[in-house]
């Protein structure tokens, strides 16, 4: 017997559909980071990660071939240039390719949690499966080599206590309750990425072919260097030690590895990926001033992206997600 499969639902469709086009954004990069990686022992996991984002693509698009859906243009061979000069450092494709992971794994949980058919259930599994094994594979690399960016320590706890006063809660002025562990590692791990965005902007500011895309990059760059400053202050007010950062590993290369296209897209997902982070911290902070701080770059960067997805519009390089049918358009275009 023939098994019937039910119609994609609009949330498997968007969740396919935004991970075919981050794949084949991945592939341009992951191929030029892996024509100028000069680390023998990271080029496997580069690899690794480049069959990953491979295999994504191929599944996806047989999917959707077979439901009749349009396969997205994304990007491709124009949007690369494997003849450029090296532009970021070994380390900083580890840091992509760590961060990458931890991306995928957060991000095909919630798309198999929205998932009802099965074989697009067992699609994002397979793809989490992939990021772990990723992620485990870079992390080992990243310890050997001393360059894995850890949370802050705290004294382990030696009783337990419960909290038995309201200004545990905080307040925005006056003294405040130590940080709790899970505040300070949502600090650490934000701090981190930020860091990790501020290299490629400024990378990719290095690079740009136009002028106002390069001061685009440049605007970011400055708030994530702000943004790293204000949650730093947040755990040096209480003596925590807080990531390095890894500014100094781009090179003097002006020749562009990317598109403009693919460095604003890019530079739009990891506003999206960033938000989504502070909202995660939002939810696991008490400290009012902390949520405070999160809620306030919510807003900032949220506007930066939206700058973004303006410049993508007004170079005809926004490529439209599925939509539902605009009805009253429909209407209007009516014979009556």
């Amino acid at each position: 017997m023939v098994e019937h499969k039910p119609k994609i639902t609009s949330a498997e469709i968007s969740m396919l559909w935004s991970t075919y086009i981050g794949d084949t954004m991945s592939i341009c990069m992951l191929k030029h980071f892996l024509h100028t990686c000069e680390d023998e022992d990271i080029k496997p996991i580069i690899e690794l990660a480049l069959s990953y984002s491979t295999d994504h693509v191929i599944h996806i698009s047989d999917i959707f071939k077979k439901e009749g859906i349009p396969i997205p243009q994304g990007f491709g061979e124009q949007d690369v240039n494997l003849q450029a000069k090296k532009l970021f450092s070994d380390v900083t494709y580890q840091r992509y390719l760590h961060h990458m992971a931890r991306t995928g794994l957060n991000s095909y949980g919630l798309a198999k949690s929205i998932s009802a058919r099965k074989d697009v259930r067992e699609l994002f599994k397979q793809f989490s499966d992939q990021s772990e094994t990723l992620y485990d594979r870079n992390a080992e690399l990243m310890q050997e080599k001393g360059v894995f960016i850890r949370a802050p320590y705290i004294a382990y706890p030696d009783k337990v206590e419960y909290v038995t006063e309201r200004k545990f809660l905080g307040g925005l002025i006056g003294h405040r309750r130590p940080l709790l562990g899970v505040e300070i590692a949502h600090l650490g791990i934000n701090i981190e990425v930020a860091n990790v965005a501020k290299t490629f902007l400024l990378g990719f500011s290095q690079v740009a072919q136009s002028k106002k895309i390069s001061d685009y990059f440049k605007e970011g760059y400055d708030l994530g260097k702000k943004m790293v400053e204000d949650f730093m202050i947040k755990l040096k007010e209480d003596d925590n030690s807080y990531p390095s950062t890894w500014d100094s590993t781009i090179t003097n290369s002006t020749d562009a590895p990317f598109s403009d296209k693919l460095m604003l897209f890019h530079t739009n997902l990891q506003s999206a990926i960033g938000i989504g982070d502070f909202g995660l911290a939002i939810a696991a902070s008490l400290r009012k001033d902390v949520t405070v701080n999160y809620e306030s770059y919510i807003l900032r960067v949220g506007t930066y992206a939206e700058e973004g997805a303006k410049i993508l519009i007004d170079h005809g390089w926004f490529e439209k997600p599925p939509q539902s049918i605009d009805r009253e358009l429909l209407r209007n275009k009516s014979k009556f």
